[in-house]
């Protein structure tokens, strides 16, 4: 009975994520305002409140505030429980298995938060005037998430956000070792899943007082992330990532240099 408890919980936190996770997306682009809701009618419904619309009025200093509030609050949270010392006392406290939905539960939890906290701060800071701007930056946003889930698929998107775990408990088998591998984007850039966000934040067609606060703040949080987040890798990797963050770059692709050079990474398993 616990085994299918942890795995139902599993399951119910990914389908979690997953909406998240599109509301994410609608939230940024402020798609139900976009000719998108003429083939989704219920879309206005779906997403009350965006960047720009729906969410309620604030005053321009205390709408600053409130904005980078919640994204201090999302960026500790998912800063604090990425650390390895967090994850081995979390584990201490609840099934192994759990911990990585645990993380993904919570990580949602506070996107929920934002877009329901969020003030927009109106001002146009600039806004494609043809047809053509306009579809490039419509590429640009759409890119992005589509990078940002690719790049989860290229490392195991189900490990990721927990559904392995809870699974391999289920059926009784041993968590296997993560290995440490660079798979196709991860021979350019050493987090293109990163570059994803950051594409898809700035990306789109125009850019409001409240979507550049969200979209600065937001890449000063990843900047912050990725720091934190190699610490731990040359921690518990050693000279194999020392190697690969020298020869691959961390966001801005060199195809030509690094291609190939991303190859004499090993590829063993991380200790």
């Amino acid at each position: 009975m616990k085994r299918f408890a942890i795995l139902l919980f599993g399951v119910v936190v990914y389908a979690i994520f997953f909406a998240t996770f599109l509301y994410l997306v609608a939230f940024v682009g402020n798609l139900q305002a976009t000719g998108l809701a003429q083939w989704l009618p219920l879309l206005p419904d779906l997403v009350p409140r965006s960047i720009d619309l729906g969410g309620p009025a604030a005053p321009v200093v205390a709408a600053i505030a409130i904005d980078l509030g919640l994204i201090a609050l999302f960026g500790l949270q998912h800063s604090v429980m990425a650390r390895m010392g967090f994850k081995a006392w979390l584990k201490r406290h609840l099934p192994e298995s759990a911990e990585r939905s645990v993380y993904v539960l919570l990580a949602s939890a506070m996107l929920m938060l934002l877009f329901w906290q969020w003030r927009p701060i109106p001002g146009t800071v600039w806004s494609a005037g043809s047809v053509v701007g306009q579809a490039l930056g419509w590429t640009v946003f759409a890119a992005g998430f589509a990078l940002v889930l690719l790049s989860t698929f290229l490392i195991d998107h189900f490990d990721l956000f927990g559904l392995k775990q809870v699974w391999n408990q289920f059926a009784g088998r041993p968590a296997a070792p993560h290995e440490f591998r660079t798979p196709l984007l991860y021979r350019l850039v050493r987090h293109p899943l990163y570059l994803g966000f950051l594409l898809a934040f700035w990306g789109g067609p125009s850019m409001s007082a409240g979507h550049l606060l969200f979209a600065a703040a937001m890449t000063g949080y990843i900047l912050i992330a990725i720091r934190f987040e190699e610490r731990d890798l040359v921690h518990h990797l050693g000279d194999r990532y020392v190697q690969y963050r020298r020869q691959v770059p961390m966001l801005v692709p060199r195809p030509m240099r690094n291609a190939s050079a991303a190859l004499d990474v090993s590829p063993d398993p991380a200790p």
